[in-house]
């Protein structure tokens, strides 16, 4: 993947409940697959699309700002 890249392409089948770096794989769909992890603060959940075939790696970790 190009630098930068917020997700890894695998060969291993991707299954709910699979784990990567934080995120867990909540939903299956034909062209993308849902992943949440929890947010540093206290009560907030993350949800991301990434590619079908794809995990999130070490770049997709961010936190969201509270003003």
């Amino acid at each position: 993947m190009a630098r930068g890249s917020r997700y890894n392409i695998v060969k291993d089948k991707i299954h709910v409940g699979m784990k990567s770096f934080g995120w867990k794989c909540k939903e299956l769909y034909p062209s993308h697959n849902l992943w949440e992890r929890n947010a540093k603060t206290p009560g907030y959940i993350i949800r991301e699309c990434f590619p079908v075939n794809s995990v999130p790696n070490k770049n997709a970790n961010y936190e969201v700002i509270l003003k």
